[in-house]
């Protein structure tokens, strides 16, 4: 019995001291907000890219970019997807619609401006009939606010003196008012332009009409948070570059066309905004930034008189800038 007894206790010391099975890590955390639906976002959560990182991805669309921008300030949010120009008038103006600078740095390009136009809404053909009218953009004089003054002004037209800007929310909303006459005319791109143009509205221009190259969407985070969370930015951007290779593949067309097809989109109208992402100025092939379309993004702010201080467009479309930080995402993509 006491042999027994010792064997039972030796057993159970011994099952003490064997280490448990390691449990699995919990995914972290990433909220991530963007104007339009981002196919490589939507393709980077049904596809298992993210959940292969370790990650549970928040995605969703957001009204206006001046709450979002200031809440991936805050840390709320981890990344947001916006124009290129947006960022830039955050980082650098004070008198932005935050009222301040905030700490935010571009970290990877999500598009090329995803087919960006001036659209109008049915009646007003041309720019010319847009005289006294109203243009729907995000935040006047920024974000896409800046290709719709510079569409209208090479056909005639000067910002608040032949039209007024009306801030309109993201390219959703502003494509909606197009239809329901909250205003004549707006800057959309993405699936709204697709919309527009299928609906038969006018196009008074595009930005490909007067940009060789154009930096449209980028993803930006907060720069204190990407210091302190490296591991989960470049594991991010691993998952984010992996789904954009993922879309571009002709293989998957079918599947990629799938994940945007809802009560609103039907598979015709989903081919054709997936036929957008994969053009010439769709998606930026492996989310990397067009240094050209990034001077062409900061020449027409300045072109505009944007900057609150003279600045040295050079350096700013250099690294030394401060504006976009590569670190995460060369180190995501290898290099």
């Amino acid at each position: 019995m006491r042999s027994l007894l010792t064997l039972v206790m030796v057993a159970a010391t011994a099952v003490a001291a064997t280490p448990a099975t390691a449990a699995t890590p919990t995914p972290d955390l990433v909220r991530v907000r963007s104007a339009s639906r981002s196919l490589p976002m939507l393709a980077g959560v049904a596809g298992g890219f993210f959940a292969a990182e370790r990650l549970d991805v928040d995605y969703a669309q957001f009204v206006s970019s001046r709450p979002t921008f200031v809440q991936v300030d805050q840390q709320e949010i981890e990344f947001i997807v916006s124009s290129m120009d947006n960022a830039i008038n955050y980082q650098l103006n004070p008198g932005n619609p935050a009222g301040r600078i905030l700490d935010n740095v571009i970290v990877a390009a999500h598009d090329l401006g995803l087919g960006l136009a001036l659209t109008a809404a049915p009646g007003y053909p041309d720019a010319t009939s847009l005289r006294g009218k109203r243009v729907g953009v995000d935040v006047p004089h920024s974000g896409f606010g800046l290709p719709a003054e510079k569409i209208l002004l090479e056909q005639g037209l000067v910002a608040d003196t032949d039209y007024t800007l009306v801030s309109a929310g993201s390219t959703p909303a502003r494509y909606q008012g197009l239809l329901d006459g909250s205003w004549e005319s707006a800057i959309i791109n993405a699936e709204g332009v697709v919309r527009a143009r299928a609906a038969g509205l006018p196009v008074i221009g595009t930005v490909a009409d007067y940009f060789d190259a154009y930096q449209g969407g980028i993803v930006a985070g907060n720069r204190e948070w990407l210091a302190a969370h490296r591991s989960v930015a470049v594991r991010f951007l691993r998952a984010y570059v992996r789904a954009m290779v993922w879309l571009f593949d002709p293989r998957h067309r079918d599947a990629a066309i799938a994940l945007l097809v809802d009560t609103e989109t039907p598979p015709e109208l989903a081919a054709a905004i997936y036929d957008l992402n994969v053009s010439a100025d769709g998606l930026a092939r492996r989310g990397a930034l067009s240094p050209a379309g990034f001077r062409a993004v900061l020449e027409l702010r300045n072109e505009f008189h944007g900057f609150e201080t003279p600045q040295d467009i050079d350096r700013l479309a250099s690294p030394e800038g401060g504006l976009y930080d590569l670190t995460y995402y060369n180190r995501a993509v290898g290099h």
